[in-house]
């Protein structure tokens, strides 16, 4: 959608024309109606109605707007006794349909139990979040898994409670930069998991081409979307009126390999002068054979480049910031679970989880709260399908709404507040939405989890985290918005970060000479 929110008013025109003629060609209605949603128009479809700004809002609004009516037919009055939300909408992008399932019940029944035919996606690169369902996939998925699941993590704990203590020096240093430490404790971790590279706190090589890298990926969402839609765009010369987007992913495409390939590279080098160390690339470089295949060296490569392009836990920490900034009432009660028991002498480490329910549930909230991935990537429906008597076309981009399964009301009641005590109750679990849906779901998950718990806790027992105030002293609460990409990040927002007391500096001081 983007791309026609940039495109010269004569281009549209240009390309509607092509879309009107093909639009002449397309199959029959079938005779099952498709979801609920709202009404389009000719040719176009619902090509104006698709959200920019924060869609999970949108697509969860329009299950409310179109759903269900149902009459008083006990007592056969004629009139609508109440509206029914729908756990699926359809929309029309210029010919194109577009799903959402708006509840776990929707997602279960499409993402899991008929995931064989729910689990392509659209083409946009090498990614393995992006790359589609099928023998690639497959294997990339099953080398993924051989580093992350949940035992093979454990060994990366060192690791990840080193970088805890990094992240609290810098946020004792200048806590007014607390964004990038977060975005490098992020880096840190996975840099050094993936490549075995220890990267700087500043201006680092490494991060920069990641970060480069992502951009890249994010504005191919948007031509990926737009080749998926409109498909005969992939056959058109750059100067074509509306393709000229094409001419920049030309440009954006040398980052990406050089994502790739630089500290792969990097590693290859170290492992023929027999100082690298430990790490995925490293592993996967001495499993290759001499003479390697192309797919197969693509294999060692993607793998740990994915690791950091496909980072989430830099979002989510900076979502814990603002719920602490928004929720000093749940500040208060880790700080004060985790006095009684860990203490005050000590910083809490991963032996100390099983004991730290509240901060555990916190933890969790922080993901349920706002998700890091609010609508996840979209999946790619392969044969036409029917789902409570909706008919879904094959082709269709199926979109899970992760927003809409965190807060179902039925679930978690005042699904808006941030409430980490509602996970203390053991019989409510928290889905793993944010994490993706079916066979897509992110591999990394278990990583995360440990990266991000041992972060917060870290946080929460050297630091109070509250608004900044104004000159006359009024604290100043952030808005608390969102960015719409892939990743969704709060907007910047400034808070004031202070040790918690003089023991609680010393403590973290004294870390750094404990570090190994």
């Amino acid at each position: 959608m983007e791309f026609f929110s940039h495109s010269r008013p004569w281009t549209i025109v240009v390309s509607f024309c092509i879309i009107a003629f093909l639009h002449m060609f397309r199959r029959r209605r079938p005779a099952l109606p498709f979801p609920p949603g709202p009404k389009g128009l000719p040719i176009l479809g619902n090509a104006l109605d698709m959200p920019n700004k924060n869609p999970w809002l949108t697509y969860l609004q329009w299950g409310k707007m179109y759903g269900k009516c149902f009459s008083d037919l006990i007592r056969g009055v004629d009139y609508i006794l109440e509206m029914i939300d729908s756990d699926i909408v359809h929309a029309n992008f210029l010919g194109k349909h577009v799903i959402v399932l708006n509840s776990a019940k929707a997602v279960h029944e499409l993402f899991e139990k008929r995931s064989s035919i729910y689990s392509d996606r659209i083409r946009m690169s090498w990614n393995i979040a992006f790359v589609p369902y099928g023998p690639r996939w497959r294997t990339w998925r099953k080398v993924f898994h051989e580093h992350f699941h949940p035992n093979a993590t454990q060994q990366y704990r060192p690791r990840e409670l080193k970088a805890a203590r990094k992240l609290l020096e810098n946020l004792l240093r200048t806590p007014e930069h607390y964004d990038h430490h977060l975005r490098f404790m992020t880096g840190q971790v996975i840099m050094g998991i993936a490549y075995g590279i220890d990267i700087t706190p500043h201006d680092d090589p490494y991060v920069s081409l990641a970060e480069n890298a992502l951009h890249a990926i994010e504005s191919a969402s948007i031509s990926g979307w737009t080749f998926d839609m409109l498909p005969f765009y992939m056959y058109l010369p750059w100067w074509f009126p509306g393709a000229g987007f094409k001419k920049e992913a030309a440009k954006l495409a040398p980052r990406v390999d050089d994502m790739i390939n630089k500290p792969y590279q990097t590693v290859k080098d170290a492992l023929a002068a027999g100082v690298a160390v430990p790490s995925v690339a490293a592993s996967m470089i001495t499993s290759l054979r001499e003479q390697p295949s192309h797919e197969e060296e693509l294999t060692s490569k993607a793998v740990p480049a994915t690791m950091y392009i496909g980072k989430s836990t830099a979002a989510a920490l900076l979502t814990f910031f603002l719920a602490m900034v928004l929720h000093s009432d749940a500040q208060r009660r880790a700080q004060m679970e985790i006095d009684n028991v860990v203490g005050t002498g000590r910083l809490p480490d991963f032996d100390d989880e099983m004991s730290l329910p509240y901060v555990s549930a916190l933890v969790k909230e922080v993901m349920r709260w706002h998700p890091v991935a609010p609508v996840a990537v979209p999946h790619r429906l392969v044969v036409d399908d029917v789902y409570e008597g909706y008919f879904l076309p094959a082709g269709s981009i199926v979109i899970g709404n992760a927003w809409a399964v965190l807060h179902d009301e039925s679930v978690f009641p005042e699904p808006s507040r941030f409430r980490p005590e509602r996970f203390l109750d053991p019989n409510v679990k928290l889905p793993e939405a944010g994490f993706g849906f079916g066979r897509r779901i992110c591999p990394g998950r278990f990583m995360a989890r440990s990266s991000m718990w041992i972060a917060i806790a870290s946080v929460l027992a050297a630091f109070e985290i509250s608004p900044v105030v104004d000159s006359n002293g009024v604290p100043q609460i952030p808005k608390g918005e969102y960015t719409a990409g892939i990743v969704s990040y709060p907007e910047a927002f400034a808070c004031r970060i202070r040790p918690r007391s003089k023991q609680a500096e010393e403590l973290i001081v004294s870390s750094l000479n404990d570090r190994t």
